[in-house]
Protein backbone atom coordinates (compact mmCIF):
# COMPACT_ATOMS: atom_id res chain seq x y z
CA UNK A 1 0.00 0.00 0.00
CA UNK A 2 2.91 2.15 1.03
CA UNK A 3 4.77 1.43 -1.74
CA UNK A 4 2.26 1.99 -4.49
CA UNK A 5 1.49 5.38 -3.07
CA UNK A 6 4.82 6.41 -2.66
CA UNK A 7 5.26 5.43 -6.80
CA UNK A 8 2.99 7.41 -7.65
CA UNK A 9 4.01 10.32 -5.82
CA UNK A 10 7.10 9.76 -7.57
CA UNK A 11 5.94 9.76 -10.80
CA UNK A 12 3.95 13.07 -10.44
CA UNK A 13 5.88 14.62 -8.34
CA UNK A 14 4.82 18.39 -10.01
CA UNK A 15 0.93 17.15 -9.90
CA UNK A 16 0.95 16.30 -6.11
CA UNK A 17 3.04 19.16 -5.47
CA UNK A 18 0.56 21.59 -6.85
CA UNK A 19 -2.89 19.78 -5.09
CA UNK A 20 -0.73 19.89 -1.96
CA UNK A 21 -0.64 23.57 -2.16
CA UNK A 22 -4.35 24.35 -2.82
CA UNK A 23 -4.91 22.35 0.99
CA UNK A 24 -1.55 24.71 2.05
CA UNK A 25 -3.33 27.71 1.25
CA UNK A 26 -6.46 27.49 2.57
CA UNK A 27 -4.99 25.85 5.88
CA UNK A 28 -2.61 28.75 6.00
CA UNK A 29 -5.43 31.38 5.56
CA UNK A 30 -7.99 29.60 8.20
CA UNK A 31 -4.93 29.17 10.88
CA UNK A 32 -4.00 32.80 10.43
CA UNK A 33 -7.18 34.11 10.73
CA UNK A 34 -8.16 32.31 13.92
CA UNK A 35 -5.19 33.31 15.51
CA UNK A 36 -6.59 36.41 16.30
CA UNK A 37 -9.45 35.07 17.62
CA UNK A 38 -7.06 32.69 19.96
CA UNK A 39 -4.76 35.50 20.87
CA UNK A 40 -8.18 37.76 21.86
CA UNK A 41 -9.10 34.87 24.15
CA UNK A 42 -5.84 34.01 25.48
CA UNK A 43 -5.21 37.33 26.67
CA UNK A 44 -8.66 37.76 28.64
CA UNK A 45 -8.70 34.43 30.04
CA UNK A 46 -5.33 35.46 31.29
CA UNK A 47 -6.16 38.45 32.87
CA UNK A 48 -9.62 37.01 34.10
CA UNK A 49 -7.54 34.82 35.56
CA UNK A 50 -6.08 37.75 38.19
CA UNK A 51 -8.82 39.66 38.00
CA UNK A 52 -11.29 37.23 38.61
CA UNK A 53 -14.21 38.62 40.93
CA UNK A 54 -13.22 42.00 40.62
CA UNK A 55 -14.68 45.05 39.12
CA UNK A 56 -12.54 46.78 36.89
CA UNK A 57 -12.53 50.62 36.59
CA UNK A 58 -10.65 52.93 33.80
CA UNK A 59 -10.98 55.73 31.89
CA UNK A 60 -14.19 56.45 29.91
CA UNK A 61 -14.56 55.54 26.05
CA UNK A 62 -11.08 53.35 26.09
CA UNK A 63 -10.96 50.42 24.51
CA UNK A 64 -10.04 47.28 26.37
CA UNK A 65 -6.64 46.34 24.44
CA UNK A 66 -5.63 49.94 25.56
CA UNK A 67 -6.11 49.18 28.93
CA UNK A 68 -2.57 51.02 29.85
CA UNK A 69 -3.59 53.99 28.15
CA UNK A 70 -6.35 55.00 30.89
CA UNK A 71 -5.57 57.71 32.97
CA UNK A 72 -7.67 58.62 35.71
CA UNK A 73 -7.70 61.18 38.56
CA UNK A 74 -6.59 59.30 42.44
CA UNK A 75 -9.75 61.55 43.54
CA UNK A 76 -12.32 59.07 42.58
CA UNK A 77 -10.79 56.45 45.33
CA UNK A 78 -12.67 57.91 47.81
CA UNK A 79 -15.96 57.82 45.83
CA UNK A 80 -15.62 54.07 44.70
CA UNK A 81 -14.49 53.31 49.01
CA UNK A 82 -18.48 54.74 49.73
CA UNK A 83 -19.95 52.55 46.70
CA UNK A 84 -22.10 49.79 48.44
CA UNK A 85 -21.05 46.88 48.26
CA UNK A 86 -17.39 47.35 48.32
CA UNK A 87 -15.24 45.64 50.27
CA UNK A 88 -11.46 46.96 49.19
CA UNK A 89 -10.42 48.43 45.96
CA UNK A 90 -6.66 48.80 45.11
CA UNK A 91 -5.32 51.75 42.14
CA UNK A 92 -2.64 51.21 40.48
CA UNK A 93 -0.45 52.44 37.79
CA UNK A 94 1.27 50.78 34.95
CA UNK A 95 4.20 52.73 33.34
CA UNK A 96 6.24 51.61 30.93
CA UNK A 97 10.02 52.48 31.58
CA UNK A 98 12.63 51.94 28.89
CA UNK A 99 10.41 49.13 27.71
CA UNK A 100 10.46 47.78 31.43
CA UNK A 101 6.68 47.33 32.60
CA UNK A 102 6.49 48.92 36.12
CA UNK A 103 3.25 48.44 38.16
CA UNK A 104 2.67 50.70 41.37
CA UNK A 105 0.09 50.19 43.95
CA UNK A 106 -0.50 50.95 47.34
CA UNK A 107 1.40 48.14 49.73
CA UNK A 108 -0.81 46.10 51.89
CA UNK A 109 -3.23 45.94 48.43
CA UNK A 110 -1.25 43.78 46.01
CA UNK A 111 -3.32 40.42 46.81
CA UNK A 112 -6.47 42.09 44.97
CA UNK A 113 -4.17 43.17 42.09
CA UNK A 114 -2.30 39.42 41.87
CA UNK A 115 -5.92 38.29 42.27
CA UNK A 116 -4.24 35.09 44.10
CA UNK A 117 -2.25 34.70 46.99
CA UNK A 118 1.07 35.23 45.20
CA UNK A 119 3.74 35.26 48.26
CA UNK A 120 7.19 37.00 48.71
CA UNK A 121 9.29 34.18 47.64
CA UNK A 122 12.69 35.88 48.68
CA UNK A 123 13.20 39.17 50.72
CA UNK A 124 10.20 41.65 51.53
CA UNK A 125 7.07 43.33 50.12
CA UNK A 126 8.09 47.14 49.66
CA UNK A 127 7.36 50.11 52.05
CA UNK A 128 5.05 52.81 50.80
CA UNK A 129 7.03 55.82 49.25
CA UNK A 130 10.37 53.99 49.72
CA UNK A 131 12.20 53.82 46.63
CA UNK A 132 12.01 49.95 46.51
CA UNK A 133 11.22 47.74 43.98
CA UNK A 134 9.69 43.79 43.84
CA UNK A 135 10.44 41.55 41.34
CA UNK A 136 8.48 38.85 39.36
CA UNK A 137 10.30 35.38 39.68
CA UNK A 138 11.03 35.60 35.24
CA UNK A 139 12.17 39.12 35.54
CA UNK A 140 14.99 38.52 38.51
CA UNK A 141 15.70 35.25 36.93
CA UNK A 142 16.41 36.45 33.18
CA UNK A 143 18.26 39.76 34.31
CA UNK A 144 20.48 38.38 37.07
CA UNK A 145 18.94 40.45 40.16
CA UNK A 146 18.91 39.57 43.60
CA UNK A 147 18.44 41.48 46.96
CA UNK A 148 20.04 43.80 47.75
CA UNK A 149 20.41 45.10 43.91
CA UNK A 150 19.95 48.54 42.16
CA UNK A 151 17.61 49.45 38.79
CA UNK A 152 17.53 52.57 37.39
CA UNK A 153 13.93 54.14 36.59
CA UNK A 154 13.67 57.27 35.39
CA UNK A 155 17.14 58.68 36.89
CA UNK A 156 15.60 57.11 39.93
CA UNK A 157 17.62 54.63 41.74
CA UNK A 158 15.90 52.00 43.38
CA UNK A 159 16.65 48.74 45.73
CA UNK A 160 14.97 45.18 45.44
CA UNK A 161 13.84 44.26 48.17
CA UNK A 162 11.95 41.49 47.14
CA UNK A 163 11.29 38.59 44.75
CA UNK A 164 7.54 37.47 44.00
CA UNK A 165 7.02 33.63 43.87
CA UNK A 166 6.33 31.76 40.50
CA UNK A 167 2.59 32.84 39.24
CA UNK A 168 2.80 31.03 36.01
CA UNK A 169 1.33 34.49 34.59
CA UNK A 170 3.59 35.90 31.91
CA UNK A 171 2.65 39.59 33.32
CA UNK A 172 3.24 39.03 36.80
CA UNK A 173 6.52 37.08 36.41
CA UNK A 174 8.02 39.31 33.83
CA UNK A 175 7.02 42.46 36.12
CA UNK A 176 8.12 44.97 38.00
CA UNK A 177 6.56 46.23 41.40
CA UNK A 178 6.77 48.65 43.39
CA UNK A 179 4.80 51.12 45.47
CA UNK A 180 1.75 53.75 44.26
CA UNK A 181 3.45 56.76 45.42
CA UNK A 182 7.10 56.44 44.54
CA UNK A 183 6.19 55.28 40.72
CA UNK A 184 4.27 58.97 40.98
CA UNK A 185 6.75 60.46 42.11
CA UNK A 186 9.33 59.40 39.51
CA UNK A 187 7.10 59.82 36.64
CA UNK A 188 5.89 63.13 37.32
CA UNK A 189 2.21 61.10 37.59
CA UNK A 190 0.94 62.30 40.89
CA UNK A 191 -2.62 61.90 41.60
CA UNK A 192 -3.17 59.90 38.31
CA UNK A 193 -3.71 56.41 38.46
CA UNK A 194 -4.75 53.56 35.39
CA UNK A 195 -7.01 51.31 36.94
CA UNK A 196 -9.03 51.12 40.15
CA UNK A 197 -9.68 47.27 41.20
CA UNK A 198 -12.48 46.98 43.11
CA UNK A 199 -13.35 44.41 45.02
CA UNK A 200 -17.17 43.55 46.10
CA UNK A 201 -18.24 42.26 49.31
CA UNK A 202 -19.92 39.22 47.50
CA UNK A 203 -19.79 37.77 44.06
CA UNK A 204 -23.45 39.08 43.85
CA UNK A 205 -22.43 42.36 44.39
CA UNK A 206 -20.07 42.84 40.98
CA UNK A 207 -23.01 43.65 38.92
CA UNK A 208 -24.31 46.21 40.94
CA UNK A 209 -21.09 48.16 41.28
CA UNK A 210 -20.15 47.73 37.91
CA UNK A 211 -23.88 49.37 36.82
CA UNK A 212 -23.67 51.96 39.44
CA UNK A 213 -19.94 53.50 37.82
CA UNK A 214 -21.36 53.56 34.56
CA UNK A 215 -24.50 54.99 35.53
CA UNK A 216 -23.32 57.50 38.07
CA UNK A 217 -19.12 58.90 36.23
CA UNK A 218 -19.70 60.29 33.45
CA UNK A 219 -15.38 59.97 33.27
CA UNK A 220 -15.10 56.22 34.20
CA UNK A 221 -16.47 52.81 33.12
CA UNK A 222 -16.63 49.72 35.08
CA UNK A 223 -16.63 46.03 33.79
CA UNK A 224 -16.77 42.74 35.84
CA UNK A 225 -14.83 39.85 34.18
CA UNK A 226 -18.50 38.33 33.25
CA UNK A 227 -19.21 41.13 30.97
CA UNK A 228 -15.49 41.17 29.50
CA UNK A 229 -15.93 37.91 28.46
CA UNK A 230 -19.62 38.47 26.86
CA UNK A 231 -17.28 41.38 24.96
CA UNK A 232 -15.18 39.30 23.98
CA UNK A 233 -17.36 36.52 22.91
CA UNK A 234 -19.36 38.95 20.74
CA UNK A 235 -16.54 40.35 18.85
CA UNK A 236 -14.28 36.49 18.46
CA UNK A 237 -17.56 35.09 17.01
CA UNK A 238 -17.62 37.35 13.99
CA UNK A 239 -14.24 36.53 13.14
CA UNK A 240 -14.89 33.14 14.03
CA UNK A 241 -18.12 33.52 11.65
CA UNK A 242 -15.41 34.62 8.66
CA UNK A 243 -13.14 31.88 9.67
CA UNK A 244 -16.03 29.51 8.83
CA UNK A 245 -16.43 31.21 5.58
CA UNK A 246 -13.21 30.58 4.78
CA UNK A 247 -12.44 27.26 6.01
CA UNK A 248 -15.99 26.60 3.54
CA UNK A 249 -14.11 27.78 0.73
CA UNK A 250 -10.57 26.27 1.23
CA UNK A 251 -12.43 23.02 1.85
CA UNK A 252 -14.48 22.93 -1.57
CA UNK A 253 -11.67 24.29 -3.52
CA UNK A 254 -9.20 21.96 -1.65
CA UNK A 255 -11.80 19.06 -1.97
CA UNK A 256 -12.72 19.77 -5.35
CA UNK A 257 -8.95 19.76 -6.77
CA UNK A 258 -8.17 16.35 -4.48
CA UNK A 259 -10.61 14.20 -6.21
CA UNK A 260 -10.28 15.39 -9.28
CA UNK A 261 -6.82 14.33 -9.21
CA UNK A 262 -7.30 10.80 -7.37
CA UNK A 263 -10.33 10.11 -10.29
CA UNK A 264 -7.03 10.70 -12.97
CA UNK A 265 -4.94 9.00 -11.04
CA UNK A 266 -6.92 5.79 -10.42
CA UNK A 267 -7.76 6.02 -14.31
CA UNK A 268 -4.41 5.79 -14.78
CA UNK A 269 -3.59 3.11 -12.65
CA UNK A 270 -6.47 0.86 -13.47
CA UNK A 271 -4.34 -2.17 -14.84
CA UNK A 272 -2.33 -2.01 -11.87
CA UNK A 273 -5.10 -2.21 -9.63
CA UNK A 274 -6.56 -5.11 -11.25
CA UNK A 275 -3.21 -6.59 -11.06
CA UNK A 276 -3.33 -5.94 -6.66
CA UNK A 277 -7.26 -7.18 -7.13
CA UNK A 278 -6.35 -10.38 -9.44
CA UNK A 279 -3.67 -11.30 -6.66
CA UNK A 280 -6.13 -11.37 -3.83
CA UNK A 281 -6.66 -7.08 -2.56
CA UNK A 282 -10.00 -6.85 -1.44
CA UNK A 283 -11.90 -3.86 -2.24
CA UNK A 284 -11.61 -2.85 1.49
CA UNK A 285 -7.46 -2.93 1.22
CA UNK A 286 -7.74 -0.77 -2.42
CA UNK A 287 -10.38 1.69 -0.57
CA UNK A 288 -8.42 2.45 2.40
CA UNK A 289 -5.24 2.58 -0.08
CA UNK A 290 -6.94 5.51 -2.30
CA UNK A 291 -7.79 7.21 0.84
CA UNK A 292 -4.65 7.15 2.24
CA UNK A 293 -2.96 8.74 -0.82
CA UNK A 294 -5.38 11.52 -0.39
CA UNK A 295 -5.03 11.92 2.82
CA UNK A 296 -1.44 11.86 2.78
CA UNK A 297 -1.77 14.70 0.12
CA UNK A 298 -3.90 16.77 2.06
CA UNK A 299 -1.49 16.31 5.43
CA UNK A 300 1.00 17.26 3.93
CA UNK A 301 -0.03 20.48 2.74
CA UNK A 302 -1.51 21.48 6.00
CA UNK A 303 1.67 20.67 8.02
CA UNK A 304 3.26 23.31 5.42
CA UNK A 305 0.17 25.56 5.76
CA UNK A 306 0.46 25.39 9.57
CA UNK A 307 4.13 26.44 9.46
CA UNK A 308 3.57 29.00 7.19
CA UNK A 309 1.03 30.75 9.81
CA UNK A 310 3.57 31.43 12.00
CA UNK A 311 4.57 34.19 9.78
CA UNK A 312 1.28 34.88 8.64
CA UNK A 313 0.20 35.40 12.35
CA UNK A 314 4.03 37.63 12.97
CA UNK A 315 2.21 39.36 9.49
CA UNK A 316 -0.92 40.54 11.00
CA UNK A 317 1.06 41.59 14.70
CA UNK A 318 2.62 43.87 12.65
CA UNK A 319 -0.12 45.58 11.66
CA UNK A 320 -1.98 46.24 14.59
CA UNK A 321 -0.69 48.68 17.45
CA UNK A 322 -0.18 45.36 20.27
CA UNK A 323 0.76 41.79 19.29
CA UNK A 324 -2.72 39.27 19.53
CA UNK A 325 -2.15 36.73 17.57
CA UNK A 326 -0.79 33.63 18.73
CA UNK A 327 -1.05 30.07 17.45
CA UNK A 328 -1.82 28.00 19.38
CA UNK A 329 -1.46 24.12 20.15
CA UNK A 330 -4.85 23.51 19.38
CA UNK A 331 -4.73 25.48 16.22
CA UNK A 332 -2.37 23.21 14.96
CA UNK A 333 -4.60 20.27 15.70
CA UNK A 334 -7.55 21.47 13.93
CA UNK A 335 -5.32 22.73 10.91
CA UNK A 336 -4.16 19.10 10.36
CA UNK A 337 -7.53 17.20 11.66
CA UNK A 338 -9.22 19.83 8.92
CA UNK A 339 -6.77 18.60 6.31
CA UNK A 340 -7.51 14.93 7.54
CA UNK A 341 -11.54 15.25 6.85
CA UNK A 342 -10.68 17.11 3.22
CA UNK A 343 -8.38 14.04 2.23
CA UNK A 344 -10.79 11.62 2.92
CA UNK A 345 -13.81 13.03 1.92
CA UNK A 346 -12.23 14.11 -1.12
CA UNK A 347 -11.10 10.59 -1.87
CA UNK A 348 -13.62 8.45 -0.79
CA UNK A 349 -15.58 8.80 -4.46
CA UNK A 350 -12.26 7.53 -6.05
CA UNK A 351 -11.63 5.22 -3.64
CA UNK A 352 -14.78 3.67 -4.53
CA UNK A 353 -14.67 3.59 -7.94
CA UNK A 354 -11.06 2.28 -7.95
CA UNK A 355 -12.26 -0.35 -4.95
CA UNK A 356 -15.65 -1.35 -7.93
CA UNK A 357 -13.18 -2.31 -10.51
CA UNK A 358 -13.39 -5.74 -12.31
CA UNK A 359 -9.58 -6.75 -12.67
CA UNK A 360 -10.42 -8.61 -15.41
CA UNK A 361 -11.38 -5.52 -17.47
CA UNK A 362 -8.79 -3.70 -15.55
CA UNK A 363 -6.13 -5.62 -16.41
CA UNK A 364 -7.19 -5.48 -20.04
CA UNK A 365 -7.16 -1.54 -19.82
CA UNK A 366 -4.55 0.20 -22.28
Amino acid sequence: MWEMMLREFGRHKLRTALTALGVMIGIFLVTSVSSISEGVTYYVNDQIAITSGLVTVMEADIPGRRTMESEIDEKYIEELEGLGGVSELAPLLFVTIDGKAVTGTDPGRENVLRGVNIEISDGRDNDDGAYELVLGSAYAENNDYGIGDKMELKNAELEVVGVLEESGDMDIDNGIHTSLTTLQEITDMEETLTLIMVKPMTPEDADDIEQTINDEFDDLQAATDRSIMNSVAEMTSQLNMMTFALGSIAALISGVVIMNVMIISVRERRREIGTMKAIGATNRRVLLAVILESVTISVAGAVVGVMLSFGGAAAVNSLLPEPIAIITPRLVVQGILFAVFIGAVSGFLPARQAAKLNPIEAIRYE
